[in-house]
């Protein structure tokens, strides 16, 4: 999934996580992404559950369903969408992008059967 992703996104232009390379070490499968900050969660704990202005709810919605809008061109569900799945790509900025894809699957291929 995470190479399915990558491939048809080669600007990093999207609102997901890039593996940028993996590798198996002593039998266990190493994805390298990029580094990112806190959750959204995280981010929502630091203000004390207080909520936010107008602006960056819009803001972090808008890229969320972008996001959205790239899995359903994939054919990708996510299955485990939640703050904590959020990342912010800096601390002190609105971008965001969703991370997490392992529970997902192909919109084809559903291995769960609460999806």
């Amino acid at each position: 999934m995470l190479l399915l992703l990558k491939e048809h996104d080669p600007d990093n232009v999207e609102r997901v996580v890039k593996m940028r390379d993996y590798f198996v070490f002593r039998n266990h499968l190493c994805c390298v992404f990029d580094l990112y900050s806190i959750n959204l969660y995280e981010f929502i704990k630091m203000y004390n559950y207080q909520g936010f202005e107008y602006g960056l709810i819009r803001r972090f919605a808008i890229q969320l369903l972008s996001a959205l809008r790239y899995m359903k061109y994939l054919g990708i569900i996510h299955c485990d969408l939640k703050p904590e799945n959020i990342l912010l790509k800096r601390k002190d900025k609105s971008g965001i992008v969703v991370a997490d894809f392992g529970s997902g699957c192909l919109e084809n291929e559903i291995v769960y059967t609460y999806i």
